[in-house]
């Protein structure tokens, strides 16, 4: 097992009374999609060390100790990332000898100079648009394989619907300042629609039911995949294969 795939595992081991409020966002999704949805272990796509949760606004306490309070007593300690009134906070760290980094995403509405929130106490949260996408189109995955867990047991999951986490990179690839991101939100998109025919027809199938339920940010979705692969020589087909 690799080092960022071990810290991510374990990351989930420490908030596991938390994952049923709790979404599993950016790139380790996929990582849970191939592995654990449709069991194929072999499929490792790309992944980076640092682990996105998207949460609501107001994160209720579950037991006596708050996220903030769990991953301090862990050993990972907020760093700031901006320098912004209220700043971006990331956890770092290491469990159990693997570093990682944490950071929670929560849904910007409406229009607000702050787009940092408090959810829970002490527990900071990037507000960003789009975020409800994957907030309310969610599935549950079991994992089996975490290295604290008893052998036969299982650890629930929630993540967005394969399809809502394609809909919302597509939101969100333009906005991105740095070609790395954006490249690689395209590479997450083409990657999960040429892994298996079944899957992709799974997936554009229930990209009609978003488009009904998101009509205005569809549009946008459509504009920006448009625009951005209008041919074979375009930026994005580069971006992607990079």
């Amino acid at each position: 097992m690799d080092r960022f795939t071990a810290g991510f595992l374990k990351s989930l081991w420490l908030i596991r009374d938390y994952l049923p409020k709790v979404i599993i966002a950016g790139g380790w999704a996929p990582f849970v999609y191939y592995q654990h949805l449709l069991g194929d272990k072999s499929k490792n796509p790309i992944r980076t060390g640092d682990i996105d949760f998207a949460v609501e606004n107001k994160l209720p306490l579950v037991g006596l100790k708050p996220i903030d309070q769990i991953l301090h007593e862990a050993g990972l300690h907020p760093v700031f990332k901006t320098h912004m009134p209220t700043p971006v906070i990331h956890y770092e760290g290491a469990i159990d000898g693997c570093d990682v980094e944490i950071e929670f995403l929560t849904d910007l509405k409406g229009p607000r100079d702050d787009r940092v929130i408090e959810v829970q106490k002490g527990l900071h949260a990037e507000a960003l648009q789009y975020l409800t996408v994957l907030l309310e189109n969610t599935i549950e995955v079991a994992i089996d394989d975490l290295p604290d867990m008893k052998e036969g047991s299982e650890l629930m999951v929630r993540l967005p619907s394969p399809c809502a986490y394609i809909f919302n990179k597509g939101l969100i690839f333009p906005r991105r300042k740095a070609r790395t991101k954006k490249g690689k939100d395209l590479y997450y998109i083409f990657d999960l629609l040429v892994y298996r025919e079944d899957f992709r027809d799974k997936i554009v199938s229930d990209l009609g039911n978003l488009r009904e339920h998101y009509r205005p940010w569809f549009k946008t979705f459509a504009k920006n995949i448009g625009t951005a692969f209008i041919d074979i020589h375009s930026d994005a087909v580069a971006m992607t294969v990079e």
